[in-house]
């Protein structure tokens, strides 16, 4: 079933088709991660719409996003702390899990940010690739080659923006992994590039959504917008 009407490079002019409220299954895993990646790049040819260092924080949070969606983290005073050390289904996110449980003491939100912000493009890339959803190319530049990651199908690559927009247009609430996923692109500004509709409006739903969110989801979105913040500055 196709989603999209009329297929545009940029993301602003495609037409969401009245059937967008039907797409894929989500899995069992809360995979936050991999509609935020979708979300941050074209979804016809894979190009990046951020800056690569906010791209990766965006991921970075979203990883803690899935723990936490999972009850296997909580963040007290913004503090990570495993709570269920139960081995996650999905093997980046018990590679992640891994990665908190080893440090002897509570590190908080923005340090971890800051470490799997450093390798979150390529980890979640990989999952995608091994799933059948991106294909990964090499681009020949200048100064040498860059890897990009093509989706394997737009249709599947567009449904999360898709998926938003239908439902910050119609008014209706968002469902506790939408609302998490919308949290994050608007930390990262993403939500003026990715979803129709007027800007403002865009953020006011989404902020009323994430107002209702539990704690830990609220601490970790108030976390990743300041370090994206404090990113965007030291780049000017």
């Amino acid at each position: 079933m196709a989603y999209i009407d009329n297929v545009a490079t940029a993301r602003g002019r495609h037409a969401v088709a009245a059937s967008w409220q039907t797409g894929p299954r989500r899995p069992t895993w809360p995979l936050v991660a991999d509609d935020l990646f979708r979300l941050a790049h074209r979804d016809h040819d894979g190009r990046p719409l951020l800056d690569e260092h906010v791209t990766g924080l965006g991921l970075a949070a979203a990883l803690l996003a899935e723990l936490v969606l999972a009850r296997r983290l909580a963040l007290p005073g913004g503090q990570v702390i495993i709570v269920d050390t139960a081995p996650p289904i999905d093997a980046l996110a018990h590679s992640t899990l891994d990665r908190l449980a080893a440090e002897r003491v509570a590190l908080p939100v923005r340090t971890w940010l800051a470490y799997f912000a450093r390798n979150a493009h390529h980890d979640v890339a990989d999952r995608l690739t091994r799933a059948g959803h991106l294909r990964q190319t090499t681009e020949r530049r200048l100064l040498g080659r860059r890897v990009r990651y093509v989706p394997s199908d737009m249709n599947t690559a567009a449904w999360p923006w898709a998926r938003l927009s239908g439902c910050l247009q119609k008014g209706q609430t968002l469902d506790g992994f939408d609302t998490v996923l919308g949290g994050l692109i608007l930390a990262t500004d993403l939500y003026r590039t990715v979803l129709l509709g007027h800007a403002a409006d865009l953020e006011t739903g989404l902020r009323a959504a994430v107002v209702n969110t539990p704690a830990p989801v609220r601490e970790l979105l108030a976390h990743t917008e300041a370090a994206v913040g404090d990113a965007i500055i030291t780049r000017r």
